[in-house]
């Protein structure tokens, strides 16, 4: 039997400080690349609420150009009345329009509005469906004064955290510090116009 060949063959192999070595440095590969990953899924998906919300924001913007240029020789405004101007938020999710304020007062968010499944083509809702490709796959919140659009929230569900805004964006995951509300369920007329301040001072 030859001695020489199996000393080493017990030597073959790595030795448990070198295994020791190889996992220090996998562990600290995995410190530094989980948090970057991460990073980059969340940056990823605020800049995706985010474009979201400005594709709305023009949406609606020009669908309030299309109703003030309608109303322009009417003695009322559907939204507003006879004064013709005041603040407006309308919040929706899945296809339809769930809540309507004007001046802060609840507007009823009934069939003239569009606030149904099939709304007509001529109500807000039908122009929402027209013009945002993504209306019913979101939920939102938009706030309007005197017919010009003043800032929109977006995400994909009303409780969501990611959370997109404009012309403000969202830079952060729950995003409070801009949208007034942690998600677009929570986000009432008040923080809307809050949010609206913030972004046009």
């Amino acid at each position: 039997m030859n001695f020489r060949k199996i000393k080493e063959r017990v030597h073959d192999g790595f030795t448990l400080i070198e295994m020791m070595v190889v996992i220090a440095i996998i562990s600290i590969l995995l410190i530094t690349l989980v948090p970057a990953m991460y990073n980059y899924y969340t940056n990823s998906r605020l800049n995706s609420a985010n474009s979201e919300a400005k594709v709305l924001f023009n949406s609606m913007q020009t669908i309030m150009q299309e109703y003030e240029f309608a109303e322009r020789a009417a003695d009322e405004s559907f939204f507003y009345g006879a004064a013709k101007s005041g603040t407006l938020t309308v919040k929706g999710e899945n296809g339809q329009i769930t809540e309507a304020y004007v001046n802060g007062s609840a507007f009823p968010a009934d069939a003239a509005l569009g606030a149904d499944a099939s709304p007509a083509p001529a109500t807000l809702g039908g122009r929402l469906i027209r013009l945002y490709p993504d209306y019913a796959d979101t939920a939102w919140a938009v706030y309007a004064e005197n017919y010009t659009v003043r800032g929109v929230v977006v995400a994909t569900t009303g409780t969501s955290d990611y959370v997109g805004a404009y012309p403000l964006k969202a830079t952060a995951k729950n995003d409070a510090n801009v949208i007034g509300g942690s998600s677009v369920s929570d986000v009432s007329p008040a923080d809307m116009a809050a949010y609206a301040a913030r972004a046009w001072s």
